[in-house]
């Protein structure tokens, strides 16, 4: 009995085994070609666009759902319908009819739930002895039908073909298609694969460059496409052309989109290759000059702090960057400030070259960049032929200036210094003292030079009171009388003295600085060339006022720390005429004589000059200043002298009754009638 049910529990599994192999056939060939079209289509959907995600899990899922209703309707409810061993004994029955109802009622007479009362038990035994005897004369094997095996090899043997021919022919894009099928983020692989290389930050306005290395096969006749999304304005797209090829055999893609200031996504496209995600292009404002201050750095000629740096000149045009007026020999300190940091900052000089075109100077570095990179400080000498600067930055992105930021610079037209002759006078220059109050015209004198031979120590002519002030911003390096003598009668040279540097019709007398300690001698009277306290000690009618002199007095800085000083200065000199010759119509000198002109200029040299003259520099020679007219005496007699004298005497007398009667009249207009 034991033996027989081996065989129909064998028979069974075999059965079973049978249903499985036709319905996993079925199975695999339904699932295998289901996932074949899927990948299909996720394949040729990737070669236009990017397949959504959403898509794809729609696609995954389905494929879950079919496999297992077909895993339930083909494996699983088949092989829990296969035969019972009573209904393949019944089977084998039909199938062998020696057995003649023996297996079906053997295998349920011996059942322990089989109801046997009232049989025979002899008669089950022998029942189930004939049985067994007869089933071990028969293999109940043959009897299973294997056809469902062979359709089932026929049906999946294509499809395994058809995969396995695909997986050998690329199996690396068969297995990521079946990656893609599980949802994994992998991308299908192209003829030409396209890598986005754009930096990711532009500057705010620029013309933006997308540039794409492509690696594959790749022509340079290609074009594709760049599909941009400006963020909330609609899409376009730009065509994407080659632009070179590399050194490791890819080559650069090039698209230029016009100049913007939006973000935008975009992505590319070329042959079958394209990117899966969308690149991003964010813009910011590029490096630019926000504030700039220029100070003009005096030259040392000029003198310097007390603490030895130069003097700084700021003026209105500086808090714009511009300089006017430099000086020779001058520097330029700017300060600018950033609209954001910055990681070089380079100021460039201008100067004029020929033909007045513009040339850059030597790059400089910024000399203090600060930390956060918001501003720097730059010093540069400026040149004769220096216009302007400008400023040229680099952010830590790699933007520069759009448009270099740019200043002028002008320099001080080369013009000598400005010099004029003061008026004669006789007025103390204390306005404390009572010859020194009033009306300056009062004291005013044109004296004569007078021919008054025999006069011990003065010759046969008296002196010519010389009164000056000049100013340069170049400072007042020393100063000359220009002089020469037109005999009476004789018509004078018409020549200045600028165009006589070698002396032919001028003599220079060159006059000594003066150095004073203003506390002791009191404050510097310009219009009289003396100081405050010049005639202290000496009386209203001490001649030796009239001998009181100052040559050449450079007039010190009112604020030594923030000024320079000595730009402006003058002198009182009296030009001693005794000593004077002139030539005769032989050559010969001869002393002076009534009639005769003494013709006089002040020529002042700027420290510029005096400068190039120490260090014999090239530049020179630089141009004097001259008072614009020349001053003139006549020498006449001593009657006619006396006579001027008192002609000047009651022309001054008038003016003061003048003076007199309009103060009087002004203090009425304000005194109330009685």
């Amino acid at each position: 009995m034991n033996s027989l049910i081996r065989q129909l529990r064998a028979w069974r599994l075999r059965e079973q085994l049978v249903r499985l192999a036709w319905g996993g056939s079925r199975w695999f060939a339904i699932v295998a070609t289901v996932l074949a079209i899927a990948c299909l289509v996720d394949w040729l959907y990737d070669r236009r666009t990017e397949v959504p995600f959403a898509l794809r899990v729609v696609i995954t899922v389905t494929q879950v759902s079919l496999a297992t209703g077909l895993a339930y309707f083909l494996l699983i409810r088949p092989w829990a319908k296969t035969p019972h061993i009573d209904d393949l004994a019944f089977q084998a029955e039909k199938a062998i009819p020696e057995f003649d109802h023996r297996l079906v009622t053997a295998l349920q007479l011996n059942r322990p739930s089989a109801k046997t009362q009232g049989m025979s038990k002899a008669l089950i035994a022998e029942v189930t002895r004939e049985a067994g005897e007869m089933a071990s004369h028969h293999r109940l094997s043959k009897l299973i039908d294997y056809t469902p095996v062979v359709r089932a090899l026929t049906l999946a043997l294509p499809v395994l073909l058809a995969w396995g021919g695909f997986a050998l022919a690329n199996s690396n894009l068969a297995i990521i298609l079946l990656k893609r099928q599980m949802l994994q983020n992998v991308a299908i692989p192209r003829s030409v694969q396209l890598e986005n290389i754009t930096p990711e930050v532009w500057p705010s306005g620029s013309e933006v460059e997308i540039r794409y290395q492509v690696t594959g096969e790749w022509i340079e006749t290609m074009t594709g496409r760049i599909f941009v999304t400006p963020d909330g304005q609609p899409a376009d797209d730009y065509p994407l052309t080659w632009e070179k090829q590399n050194a490791d055999g890819s080559a650069t893609f090039l698209t230029k989109l016009p100049p913007s200031s939006t973000a935008f996504s975009f992505k590319g496209r070329l042959a079958d290759g394209r990117t899966r995600n969308a690149s991003r292009v964010e813009f910011e404002p590029p490096p630019q000059v926000k504030d700039v201050e220029a100070w003009q750095l005096l030259p040392s000629y000029l003198g310097t702090r007390p603490d030895g740096s130069s003097f700084e000149r700021f003026e209105k045009s500086g808090a714009r960057g511009d300089i006017v007026n430099a000086l020779p020999l001058s520097g330029i300190r700017v300060e600018a400030k950033f609209n954001k940091s910055v990681k070089e900052a380079v100021l460039i000089p201008i100067e004029r070259g020929e033909g007045n075109r513009e040339v850059d100077g030597k790059r400089i570095k910024a000399d203090d960049l600060a930390k956060d990179g918001l501003s720097a400080e730059w010093v540069f000498p400026t040149s004769s032929k220096s216009i302007g600067y400008r400023i040229e930055l680099t952010d830590h992105r790699g933007f520069t200036t759009p448009a270099p930021f740019r200043r002028g610079i002008r320099m001080l037209p080369d013009e000598p210094p400005a010099v004029e002759f003061r008026k004669e006078s006789n007025r103390n220059p204390n306005v404390n003292e009572f010859d020194g109050k009033g009306d300056p015209r009062i004291y005013e004198w044109d004296f004569p030079v007078a021919y008054q031979p025999g006069v011990p120590g003065e010759g046969d002519t008296g002196p010519i009171q010389v009164v000056y002030s000049g100013r340069s911003e170049l400072g007042i390096g020393r100063v000359n009388i220009a002089y020469r003598v037109i005999p009476r009668g004789e018509p004078a040279e018409n020549v200045h003295p600028r165009d006589d540097a070698a002396g032919k019709f001028f003599l220079r007398l060159p006059l000594s600085r003066t150095t004073a300690d203003l506390t002791k001698v009191g404050k510097w009277v310009p219009e009289l060339g003396l100081f405050e306290k010049s005639f202290a000690g000496f009386g209203r009618l001490d001649l030796r006022r009239r001998a009181m002199q100052v040559e050449f007095f450079a007039v010190p800085s009112p604020d030594p720390a923030t000024l320079p000083g000595e730009l402006e200065a003058g002198g009182r000199y009296n030009f001693q005429t005794g000593g004077l010759r002139k030539k005769g119509t032989d050559g010969s000198e001869l002393k002076l004589e009534v009639g005769d002109t003494i013709e006089l200029y002040m020529e002042v040299f700027d420290k510029y000059t005096t400068y190039l003259e120490g260090k014999k520099l090239p530049g020179l020679p630089r141009p004097a200043g001259y008072t614009r007219e020349a001053k003139r005496k006549i020498i006449v007699s001593e009657e006619d002298a006396f006579l001027l004298i008192k002609q000047r005497d009651e022309a001054q007398k008038k003016l003061q009754d003048k003076i007199k009667e309009i103060g009087d009249d002004q203090r009425n207009v304000f005194t109330p009638k009685k």
